[in-house]
């Protein structure tokens, strides 16, 4: 273990710090208990369920001290809003949504107490970014002013490379001023060295713009004569394309954000290009505000290993469930994933399920016959099908008692589809126990160890 102490920056005296009710330097990071509770395939990345300051105490702990080649988090925004979760079911038919009445998301603060605890983070985020590292750092016009002095003074001011504007050119129209449709993200380096593929961002040229180099040198080397200023000079085609600015136009993925019932849901495109452009493959990627996991599924579509990590247990389920699924369809050699409880992790509200198990010739069939998700109590009663509120079904028929490894996973992909409900299973498969996980659509499971 790790033992060297988070030391805090004594910045020059001719820094301009950023000062609050309460300021102090972040005290000694407790070294949390960490348990592998789930694994799914070979392959060393890691998801953790637990407040995100315990998880990089825990990993600064573990050997990842300047180790992280590219961290991206996306903290909260200061909106003051408390977001409720509309649950989408499944099945055929008309989409249908029901309201939970838990919020999914609090992010009502007092200036002071952000500060302090986005300070916090970002000091153990700084020592554990490697020396040719970034970091990319996901806000809104609320907050955007204060979190760059604040990386200002953790990383500093020179460190700083882009101020990213992310425009999103859909959804209300306000009418009392300019409406709202970009985010800032900030870019900043470890060191004075660090990694920009910047081949891999090169914005193609159109077929107009490469019409332009019709002139011909005596090196065969193409070029045109006259630039965009009128001003004639020999530009030649040195690249496939023109560097990529600043500013990003993505679209907000609104099927994916409704589909996962996360309406912060980032697009996969934003995240890929944010993983492309700054790590290689093989390195490491760090998302200590995981929400979603898009974070964690664009560094696995782009051959990176990847440490995600979140405090609500359904944003871990639905990253596990997404993984799972990018997994399957892709099956790298390292694709695989361990789920760590770190620290005092809140558990998923627990449903209910019966089970029944039956034995034929050398085949066992395990069978669920209901599911009630403690959520949706009164949604329930209503359905025809239980498999309406129910998301996946994980099945590992040799448990060890220790950690879950599920080798049968029923995660139709499609909202419209249902779990089958009935497994069978080779009896030569089977252990002295199997364990069953049932994840339902509004964040609740069922864990249930059956004896053979």
């Amino acid at each position: 273990m790790d033992t060297t102490p988070i030391i805090n920056l004594s910045p020059p005296a001719n820094r301009a710090l950023l000062m609050w009710n309460g300021k102090q330097p972040p005290p000694p990071l407790a070294v949390p208990s960490a348990i592998e509770v789930e694994r799914c395939g070979a392959g060393d990345q890691l998801l953790l369920h637990g407040e995100n300051l315990a998880a990089l105490a825990w990993l600064l702990a573990s050997g990842y001290r300047q180790r992280i080649n590219l961290i991206y988090i996306d903290p909260p925004f200061g909106s003051g809003i408390d977001r409720t979760r509309r649950i989408r079911l499944r099945g055929p038919g008309p989409v249908r949504l029901i309201p939970v009445a838990d919020a999914e998301y609090r992010d009502t603060w007092n200036d002071d107490a952000y500060l302090q605890f986005m300070y916090e983070r970002l000091i153990a985020l700084r020592d554990l970014l490697a020396d040719d590292g970034c970091i990319y750092l996901h806000c809104d016009f609320r907050k955007a002013h204060h979190l760059r002095c604040l990386m200002d003074e953790v990383f500093g001011a020179e460190r700083m490379l882009n101020e990213i504007i992310w425009f999103y050119p859909r959804g209300g129209d306000g009418e009392r001023q300019f409406n709202r449709k970009h985010d800032t993200i900030l870019l900043y380096a470890r060191s004075d060295r660090w990694t920009f593929n910047y081949d891999a961002m090169l914005i193609p040229y159109t077929r107009r713009q490469l019409a332009r180099f019709r002139h011909e040198d005596e090196r065969g080397r193409y070029y045109w004569n006259v630039n965009p200023r009128g001003e004639r000079v020999k530009t030649y085609l040195r690249k496939p394309g023109i560097g990529a600015y600043d500013v990003w136009t993505i679209p907000i993925d609104a099927a994916l954000a409704r589909d996962l019932g996360y309406p912060t849901a980032k697009p996969l495109a934003l995240l890929e290009r944010i993983v492309r452009a700054s790590s290689r493959p093989g390195d490491l990627v760090l998302d200590c505000f995981a929400g979603s996991g898009t974070t964690a599924v664009a560094a696995q579509h782009l051959e990176r290993r990847w440490i995600a990590c979140d405090a609500n247990p359904g944003a871990i389920q639905v990253t596990a469930r997404r993984l799972r699924q990018t997994i399957l369809e892709r099956t790298p050699l390292s694709a695989g994933f361990s789920i760590w409880q770190i620290g005092d992790a809140a558990p998923a509200p627990q449903g209910e399920a019966h089970i029944r198990v039956t034995h034929h010739d050398d085949q066992v069939t395990v069978t669920v016959e209901t599911y009630t998700s403690p959520a949706l109590v009164d949604a329930v009663h209503t359905l025809s099908d239980w498999r309406c509120v129910v998301d996946d079904v994980l099945i590992d028929p040799a448990y060890d008692s220790v950690i879950f490894r599920p080798t049968i996973v029923d995660a139709p992909v499609r909202r419209s589809m249902l779990v089958r409900g009935a497994y069978t299973i080779a009896r030569a498969d089977v252990g002295a126990s199997m364990a069953l996980k049932i994840v339902d659509v509004a964040g609740g499971e069922a864990f249930a160890i059956l004896s053979i």
